[in-house]
């Protein structure tokens, strides 16, 4: 750190009052040594600035710039179809006589796209894998570039990433943003930064686009530069840049969630709208979200950490990004840790699907680094002989399906599956596994309502089930887009799921199924993500997009009944789980927590009394008129269901990290701090007792209480079961290894479980993050027996008339006979 610090000190001198002309060359530098040598020719229209002026290259490849007092960088706009041989600034030195650029021509550049790779909010010091899979992933797929969002972080975190995410490390060029926690001590808050990334503000050219960073304006410690200096600087890039070419922002944070992208310092400002803004990317917030700005056509998209889960337990990824002349085309969210993952879902020995008469095949498959290209499946009979072969076809980023009618050679005997997954790269993943084609027959399921009492944090209540027995696949279903935390809602016969789309790719939707067949019934099209779990009352679906947006369905047909906007105007995006009863459905967070008359989309009240923290993803709990919600880094509340104010709230005790559900036994309240179990009086929020737990917290799920345990699952180590009289731990159960990470700053290794266990009889039910179902014994923790999903399991399952039902990540829906 010490070689650093006088790296910087000696290297960004303070200029004076006197300002100093900078003069130079861009040219193709072919033997790629930095210097122009006799037969390299300049390059001409390259754009070339001193953090305030910008000029144009001459025929000649030559520039001058009339320099300022506080330059401290000369640095060019890279053109599209070129990358620097040197870094594309330099750090200005009254003794340097001229500023030379080299270029080399990208040899597998595109002039009408550009694909790059973002990481944001990183945050650490420490080499893993997500390094790795971002290099291979870049390389694999011909990414353009990578760019750091920002929050690199603090003195040691920069090093780090300086020393192992650059340019030369990665094989492509690698941009960095500054955020608030890359300002830093020193002689003023950004020149560390400056010393190991270069200017704060800059642009750059890929494909059609024209790139632009700009400064988080606010940190840890206070800039030399204004935002005066920023608005200035982008109007004169801008004036240099071809009007057509569609603008890409990067910086740490959102710039607003409204329409009009303009920055404005005093009498000075500029409005992006005006110049063909199309996206604006950011971080700061952990969060995997994607947004339209009304009608401008101008896309946000923010992105949790790739080490880590987010603040509001979003997937761990690096996003890869697609453009073309009208901004953003694609975006792919890469979720780190994933390794040559390949499971068959049917048909398996646990049971094979059928649609009607047909075999259903489903293969969830998975790799960081390279996406899966192809799938195939083979069906062999015992004595080797092959009867069945087909290509899959893709459903979502996990899931490949296909249905074939069973061979006329088959019987009720024991079969060989082998898949082979083709990835990106040629390397091919192989899985065998052996099946039975037996079909599993039972009453076509009630048309009954669901009760109220049975939703979210509600249902871990259940106790109908005498054991979890034999479970046994009867059908699968993909319903075409990722399920975060939307737990099945069963009623009128039908099974409700809701998917996420953080990218933006319009895979966000309402899906029905049938309960029995998994027959697609309807689907509805939503505007954002449904993250959390739904609501059913008397013939209504009820949920809230990530942008606070309700919508109510009817069960029956899918039909809108009404939409309620909300007062959702700035982030977090919301991806709690609301409740309904008795005609009113609760929603929201912060100043958009209201509740909503279910029969005509009317408010009933709004809270006034609370707003702040970071989006939870944690359901509310409903009980006796009381309303159980909370803000992720700020309180625990709780509200009078019938007017909305608060009762009281707590943030002590770790209570103010709301990342678990609340729930209602006993006439107590059960509730996780950040590494305590708490147990309040609903009444008083006072603490009646608690039970302080070593393995972190930090997950989605509610505690399960029965007459003799409290059942808890956690971030890194699993399902823990505590004495219920004495609140000693009897026994803990730890799954495999998270598939990639949810919990927020939980690094490898994590046994992580987000899903809620259903009591069945003397067993337990529980999805985990390694991609299982397990049975579990209530009295020892000892796995009874485990069913492969092949994804993480985040949603609450669900029992309904003799089936559990299993939503999982990769948009699979699963149902098991009990």
């Amino acid at each position: 750190m010490k070689k650093i610090l006088f790296a910087f000190l000696s290297c960004c001198t303070l200029h004076t009052a006197m300002a100093q002309r900078f003069t130079g060359t861009v040219f193709l530098d072919g033997n790629a040594n930095g210097k122009q040598d006799a037969a390299e020719a300049g390059v001409a229209g390259v754009s070339v600035s001193d953090g305030l002026s910008v000029t144009t290259t001459g025929k000649d490849g030559r520039f001058q710039l009339p320099g300022h007092a506080r330059a401290r960088f000369v640095f060019i706009t890279t053109p599209s179809g070129y990358r620097t041989t040197r870094e594309f600034y330099i750090h200005t030195d009254s003794s340097r006589t001229a500023y030379d650029f080299g270029l080399q021509a990208r040899s597998k550049a595109v002039a009408g796209k550009a694909r790059f790779v973002r990481l944001a909010d990183t945050e650490t010091t420490q080499f893993n894998a997500w390094m790795t899979e971002a290099k291979e992933y870049a390389r694999n797929e011909d990414a353009d570039f990578m760019i750091h969002t920002g929050d690199i972080c603090y003195e040691k975190g920069m090093a780090f990433h300086a020393q192992h995410v650059n340019s030369r490390t990665m094989g492509l060029p690698v941009y960095y943003c500054i955020g608030n926690h890359d300002l830093v001590k020193g002689p003023y808050g950004e020149a560390l930064y400056e010393s190991l990334f270069g200017p704060v503000f800059y642009s750059f050219e890929s494909g059609p686009a024209h790139f632009i960073v700009t400064p988080m304006h606010y940190g840890d410690y206070q800039p030399s530069y204004t935002l005066e200096d920023v608005v200035k600087w982008l109007k004169n890039d801008l004036a240099h840049t071809d009007p057509a070419k569609p603008v890409i922002v990067f910086n740490h944070d959102l710039l607003t969630y409204d329409t009009l992208f303009a920055l404005r310092a005093g009498n000075d400002s500029i409005n992006l709208n005006e110049h063909n803004l199309k996206a604006w990317i950011y971080g700061h917030w952990h969060i995997n979200f994607a947004r339209t700005h009304g009608n401008t056509g101008i896309r946000s998209l923010c992105a949790a950490p790739p080490p880590d889960g987010g603040i509001d337990n979003a997937a761990s990824n690096f996003d890869v990004v697609d453009i073309d002349k009208n901004g953003i085309s694609l975006v792919q969210r890469r979720y780190t840790y994933v390794e040559n993952q390949l499971v068959l879902v049917s048909p398996t020995i646990n049971g094979t699907a059928f649609d009607q008469d047909k075999m259903v095949v489903s293969v969830n498959a998975y790799h960081t680094a390279s996406p899966v290209k192809t799938v195939r499946f083979r069906m062999f009979d015992k004595k080797g002989n092959l009867l069945k072969e087909l290509p899959l076809q893709q459903q979502t980023d996990w899931n490949w399906r296909a249905t074939a009618a069973i061979p006329v050679a088959a019987k009720n005997d024991v079969y060989t599956a082998t898949v082979e997954a083709t990835l990106g790269t040629g390397r091919m993943l192989f899985v065998r596994d052996t099946f039975r084609l037996t079909k599993t027959v039972l009453p076509a399921a009630k048309s009954a309502e669901w009760p109220e009492a049975l939703q979210n944090a509600q249902r871990t209540g259940i106790t109908g089930l005498s054991d979890a027995g034999t479970l046994s696949l009867k059908w699968t279903a993909n319903i075409g887009g990722n399920i975060w935390k939307s737990s099945p809602i069963c009623a009128e016969g039908k099974i409700f799921v809701g998917t996420i789309d953080d990218e933006g790719n319009h895979h966000c939707h309402i899906t029905a199924l049938d309960a029995n067949t998994g027959r697609l019934l309807w689907q509805f099209p939503t505007g954002n993500s449904i993250k959390h779990s739904m609501s059913y009352s008397s013939g209504v679906l009820l949920a809230t997009d990530a942008e606070g947006v309700t919508y109510a369905l009817e069960a029956a047909t899918g039909k809108l009944r009404w939409k309620h906007q909300g007062n959702q105007q700035s982030l977090p995006g919301y991806n709690s789980g609301g409740v309904a009863q008795d005609g009113v459905y609760y929603t929201g967070a912060a100043n958009n927590l209201q509740a909503l008359d279910i029969r005509n989309g009317q408010v009933k009240w709004t809270n006034r009394d609370w707003t702040g923290g970071e989006g939870t993803p944690a359901s509310m709990a409903l009980r006796n008129g009381q309303l159980i919600t909370g803000s992720n880094w700020n309180h625990l509340y709780a509200h009078d269901a019938a007017t909305g104010r608060v009762q009281w709230k707590r943030n002590d005790e770790g209570l103010r990290f709301r990342s678990g559900t609340p729930a209602f036994f006993d006439d107590k309240l059960y509730v996780h701090g950040i590494n305590k179990l708490h147990v309040l009086e609903p009444a008083t929020g006072k603490t009646i007792d608690s039970i302080p737990v070593t393995a972190e917290l930090k997950t989605m799920t509610a505690p399960l209480v029965t007459s003799q345990y409290i059942i808890t699952c956690t971030a890194s180590g699993g399902m823990m079961a505590f004495d219920k009289k004495t609140k000693a731990q009897v026994w803990q159960f730890v799954p495999g290894e998270a598939l990639f990470y949810t919990a927020p700053y939980t690094t490898p290794s994590s046994a992580t479980i987000e899903s809620t266990p259903l009591l069945a009889g003397n067993s337990l039910l529980v999805g985990a993050s390694d991609g299982f179902v397990y049975a579990v014994d209530l009295a020892s923790g000892k796995m009874l027996r485990r069913i492969a999903t092949g994804a993480p399991v985040f949603a609450d399952m669900a029992v309904y008339n003799g089936m559990l039902y299993v939503a999982d990540f990769s948009g699979n829906v699963n149902a098991y006979a009990l």
